[in-house]
């Protein structure tokens, strides 16, 4: 492969990954919390979680400007290379009033005797997203704001490699990799285009044979299929004669 180019169009939340479902439980009440399969970050999971908030009706608004309360929150902690979740206690009828909080229309919850957090349950697939580990967030039901800090870096991206393989080449010191014809950095955010040029071209055996097509398939870095969303490539490949390389100085 000479070059390629093509777009980075990998979701990291799908439910071909199976991180794409949660659970929060509302003040006794379990809602299933499905991801439309796509490429959030933390501002997107945070919209997320609002807006499926407020279709649900688990929100609070504010007298103070008609302001909508949320109790759930996803953030960006760039002081600690980390992400943040936040869990808000929902308030007493008493403190409500205090805060000038009312209930939106439509709701069938009743505010707490006690203030209490939700409670948000992540499977392993989504923590690691977030660099946090599989469980619920708080484990019990608090009284107070609740943080959650990522206890490893987060991979808010799954891929960050796209590996090419393609049915003509024989290599057979690479085992189940023998058809690797090159492995491509992500090197471009979400929606970019990817433009790469390996620092040298590396020429590899063809089987012998006559050919009328070829097959191109993509992996990850761990050599899984990708689900692409975008399949245009634009690839220029080299071929060379055994007489051609000797040319070019390449000895095999």
């Amino acid at each position: 492969m000479s070059n390629i180019s093509f777009y980075n169009n990998t979701f990291n939340i799908s439910s071909n990954y199976g991180n794409n479902t949660l659970t929060l439980n509302w003040l006794g009440t379990n809602y299933t919390m499905i991801f439309p399969n796509g490429y959030y970050g933390a501002s997107g999971i945070n919209a997320f979680f609002q807006s499926f908030c407020y279709q649900n009706n688990l929100y609070m608004t504010s007298n103070s400007g008609n302001n909508t309360v949320y109790f759930i929150e996803c953030v960006t902690n760039s002081v600690q290379y980390a992400l943040q979740l936040d869990m808000y206690a929902i308030p007493t009828a008493a403190q409500a009033t205090a805060l000038g909080y009312t209930l939106p229309s439509g709701a069938t919850w009743s505010l707490p005797a006690t203030a209490s957090t939700p409670q948000l349950t992540i499977p392993a697939a989504f923590g690691s997203l977030l660099g946090l580990s599989a469980r619920t967030y708080p484990s019990t039901v608090q009284t107070s704001t609740q943080n959650f800090i990522s206890t490893t870096t987060p991979i808010i991206s799954p891929v960050n490699t796209y590996v090419f393989t393609i049915s003509l080449i024989n290599n057979p010191y690479a085992n189940t990799l023998n058809q690797v014809l090159s492995a491509v950095p992500l090197t471009a955010s979400f929606g970019s285009l990817v433009s790469y040029s390996p620092p040298n071209t590396v020429f590899q055996d063809i089987y012998a044979g006559k050919y009328t097509d070829m097959t191109i398939k993509v992996f990850d870095q761990n050599m899984s299929p990708l689900q692409l969303n975008d399949s245009e490539f634009v690839i220029n490949l080299a071929f060379a004669t055994p007489r051609e390389m000797l040319n070019l100085g390449i000895k095999k």
